[in-house]
């Protein structure tokens, strides 16, 4: 994580540079330095706790794996990645609607009824947002 919030500041100092507060590249710069000073701290505060009871490496990446990435984490991944695959065919409201649903009925947000009455309203919001104040055509 560190290496890739390294990479994401480099990245976002080669948008603009630091030529003044309000350049491109600012809120990219800082958010990536937020990210490398809280690896930081990570990593200075992982050297003070003790080690993991594990045999062997495997047992200790295996048991990392299972805390960093739960079974929730990788079903709602799956989740995000059939919405953007049918955002194209289906087009932006059909596929925002059954994203929204699916996601409020996995999470364990509402029951169906409600996540569907939740999941209009969102929508019906974000068009009159994007059509009337931001003028944006939805995909």
């Amino acid at each position: 994580m560190m290496l890739f919030s390294l990479f994401l500041l480099i990245q976002a100092y080669r948008i603009s540079g630091f030529s003044s507060i309000s350049s491109p590249g600012t809120f990219p710069m800082g958010a990536a330095a937020i990210m490398v000073l809280a690896m930081a701290l990570v990593l200075v505060n992982n050297r003070k706790l003790q080690k993991p009871d594990a045999e062997s490496m495997k047992d200790e990446l295996h048991g990392a794996v299972k805390q960093v990435v739960p079974g929730v984490f990788l079903v709602y991944t799956g989740i995000i990645i059939a919405y953007m695959l049918l955002i194209q065919p289906l087009h932006f409201f059909p596929s925002s609607f059954a994203f929204l649903l699916a996601s409020m009925i996995y999470l364990k947000g509402s029951s169906i009824i409600k996540s569907l009455i939740i999941s209009v309203i969102t929508l019906a919001c974000i068009y009159i947002v994007f059509q009337y104040f931001f003028r944006v055509v939805l995909p």
